[in-house]
């Protein structure tokens, strides 16, 4: 008998790992990255950890994901009923400077990575299991920013994406998006500990910057019977920052 779990993409560090603390309350999880020393240790912080499995993979290599996956799935005879796809590069480069090279690396790890999952987990023998899947992804696909432009494209495709995954999956399979704003990551950390930068963001987000916790929430409200009627959905979490229109 299969073991049905929830898969993780970028479960090794910042909003995935907190994703991941939080859904080993009610489920069992597949934790998705490329170091596997991390993943171990976000394993080790969830609860059941010997319920959990551990599928290192570096998702820049779009051409092997299936292949991969497949062999991990059926060898631990394992099914996925929900897929939460939080893995993400983000590159500042301004347009001058961008080559198809570093277009295809960033499209490769945040989007296209997320459509061979998805067309794998749709198979006949895991598409009974699938119920959610949720894209994190962020304000910066919906609002232009200096520099990010393929970071923000990136995001704008996953959303695009997701609208018509949940029209072509319904009733079967929810499909919502996550767009977080500023929130406090080690990644996100060495520039928080700038006080300009800080006072800043404290000046654009009403409600302050972010945490893990607070993306984590939604999604796993997103896939509990709480949300049974939302799909197709951009669940925005920031604290206000995209309706802040006030000059401070």
């Amino acid at each position: 008998m299969s073991t049905v779990c929830t898969l993780i993409t970028g479960a090794s560090s910042g909003i995935g790992q907190q994703i991941a603390i939080q859904l080993s309350q009610q489920h069992d999880l597949i934790l998705c990255g490329r170091d596997a020393v991390k993943l171990q240790q976000t394993a080790e912080k969830c609860k059941n950890s010997d319920r959990h499995f551990i599928w290192r993979y570096d998702l820049e290599q779009v051409d092997e994901i299936k292949e991969s996956l497949s062999k991990f799935l059926a060898g631990n005879e394992l099914n996925v009923d929900n897929y939460i796809h939080c893995a993400g590069n983000m590159k500042v480069m301004h347009m001058k400077n961008i080559d198809y090279k570093s277009s295809l690396q960033i499209f490769n790890i945040n989007f296209f990575s997320a459509t061979e999952i998805i067309a794998l987990l749709l198979k006949k023998n895991n598409k009974e299991h699938l119920k959610n899947i949720v894209f994190i992804s962020a304000i910066l696909g919906q609002y232009g920013a200096r520099g990010h432009n393929l970071y923000s494209a990136t995001k704008a495709a996953l959303d695009g994406l997701m609208r018509s995954l949940a029209v072509e999956l319904a009733p079967a399979v929810r499909v919502n998006s996550v767009l977080p704003g500023g929130v406090r990551t080690p990644m996100s950390e060495a520039a928080y500990s700038d006080p300009a930068i800080m006072e800043k963001a404290l000046k654009e987000y009403p409600l302050g910057i972010g945490e893990t916790n607070d993306v984590a929430d939604m999604v796993e409200f997103l896939i509990s019977g709480k949300a049974k009627w939302i799909t197709g959905q951009q669940m925005t979490v920031d604290g206000g920052r995209t309706i802040n229109l006030s000059q401070k």
